[in-house]
């Protein structure tokens, strides 16, 4: 189980900025453009006429990934469809960091094997992390897969739908979605960290970071073509380097905010998070203030077991640096409850440290054993009992909640610019975002991607909320 307080998002995080929430993709449509030509000398591309589905599990990486793969099937000719049965092809792409999320995933294979045999589907596709996971050959097996790609040959995708000969040795180098006015771009791709408690470096592999000029012409084309708000990306964003290590993250972000009028990054590690791109946040206006810095615990004890590779002290002094140069900035963070060996003391040291960096969001999580971690072998002797855990989990909620709830409450009547994320809901408010990241809901028909200035009336743990947009 997890939670987080924060919902302003469609995707949830997880211990690396990794959730399990499906989130459905829209494929787009493309005129025939190439492939077999029909009997009146057309040429229609593969896919022509025929029908696809995506379904995406877990975080923004994994939406990216979708992102890359819809870029394919719509050049193959392929058109959307919401549901299973109405696809010829469906390609889910997974999360694996969670055990629930696998067991999701297990359930949708479940019916789409049942589509398969009764003729309702065609053929399905599995990628993403659960693809690159050792049991992805026992899964493809029960449920009678016809592909399975892990996260770093995504490429292949293309031939299954029909576009041979697509050779690609660097994925992330595929372009992202055109023509929204939201976009992530993947800077890089895999851990070089060996957290007890993390699956990711398995199933997406060592770090790989882009060129620099790749990120920067990528992101120069999607704001080409509309896009108001690009996210960085990467497992850990700011270990990204450049080749020889003379460029570092804080130069690429420096560059990408010359290009896009709204930029932000997640998720970020304690050990990369240099105190110059701390300053940056603040000193660069296209830079959003918030700052994802996942701290697990605040035991010392508890981050040496897990890895980590810091004391909580280091960690606090970033904190320091961050509400200093960001005050107005939003800071969040990861915390992991009942990790093997966690004791009464380590929870205390946490409560300690959430107190002292007065969190505006966390994603806490009951420790989950994965298959071949660390942390599933120390589970074994060290387990801590169910009941301690969701008492702690549930001491940690409400301590982030009440820091939260303090912190939002400063925000009443102030004015703010607020960049409009998703339209108009049922209740008549759209969702949008302040400069300092804080979510606000605020009652305006403005489209996506728009901007309006309106005060803050209330506030609660999660989100501000605006009344009438001033301007």
């Amino acid at each position: 189980m997890n939670s987080t307080t924060n919902g302003a998002d469609n995707t949830t995080s997880d211990t690396n900025g990794h959730g399990s929430a499906p989130v459905s993709v829209t494929l787009g449509r493309k005129p025939p453009s190439k492939g077999a030509a029909d009997g009146g000398g057309v040429v229609l591309a593969p896919g022509a006429g025929k029908t696809a589905c995506i379904r995406t599990f877990g975080c923004q990486m994994n939406v990216h990934d979708s992102d890359r793969m819809r870029r394919m099937i719509r050049d193959a000719g392929y058109a959307e469809v919401q549901r299973y049965e109405d696809a010829d092809v469906v390609v889910l792409n997974t999360c694996y960091v969670r055990e629930n999320a696998v067991d999701r995933v297990r359930g949708h294979l479940g019916e789409l094997s049942r589509l398969k045999k009764e003729g309702r589907v065609k053929k399905f596709a599995l990628t993403g992390c659960v693809g690159a996971a050792k049991e992805s050959s026992q899964l493809r097996n029960t449920y009678g897969i016809d592909l399975v790609l892990g996260t770093h040959n995504t490429y292949e995708l293309a031939e299954f739908v029909g576009l041979p000969g697509m050779e690609e040795t660097y994925t992330p180098d595929l372009p992202g979605t055109e023509g929204e006015h939201q976009a992530f771009v993947t800077i890089m791709t895999g851990c070089n960290y060996q957290c007890s408690y993390c699956i990711v470096p398995t199933v997406r592999g060592r770090m790989a970071c882009r060129p620099m000029e790749s990120v920067v012409e990528e992101v120069r084309m999607l704001v080409g073509s509309g896009a108001r708000y690009v996210t960085l990306l990467g497992q850990t964003v700011d270990a990204w380097r450049e080749k020889g290590g003379a460029k570092r993250f804080c130069d690429l972000l420096e560059r990408v905010a010359d290009e896009a009028p709204r930029v932000s990054f997640t998720t970020s590690h304690p050990s990369n998070m240099e105190d110059r791109t701390l300053k940056l946040i603040g000193e660069k206006e296209t830079i959003v203030g918030r700052l994802h810095l996942p701290v697990q615990s605040g035991s010392d004890r508890m981050l040496r077991a897990m890895h980590r590779g810091y004391k909580s002290d280091r960690y606090r002094r970033k904190i320091e640096v961050f509400r200093d140069e960001v005050p107005d900035g939003t800071l969040s963070t990861d915390v992991i409850v009942g990790h093997p060996g966690e004791t009464e003391a380590d929870h205390d040291e946490t409560l300690r440290l959430l107190e002292d960096c007065a969190f505006d969001s966390a994603y806490v999580f009951k420790f989950s054993p994965r298959k071949g971690t660390e942390a599933a072998e120390m589970a074994r002797e060290t387990s801590v009992a169910d009941d301690v855990v969701q008492r702690r989990f549930m001491e940690v909620m409400r301590a982030v909640e009440q820091s939260a709830f303090r912190r939002n409450s400063t925000k009443i009547g102030s004015v703010e610019e607020i960049y409009v994320r998703h339209g108009r809901t049922g209740d008549g408010r759209a969702i949008g975002e302040t400069w300092g990241g804080h979510a606000v809901h605020v009652p305006t028909d403005v489209s996506p991607g728009g901007y309006v200035t309106a005060r803050v009336e209330s506030a609660g743990p999660h989100v501000l909320h605006a009344g009438e947009p001033l301007s």
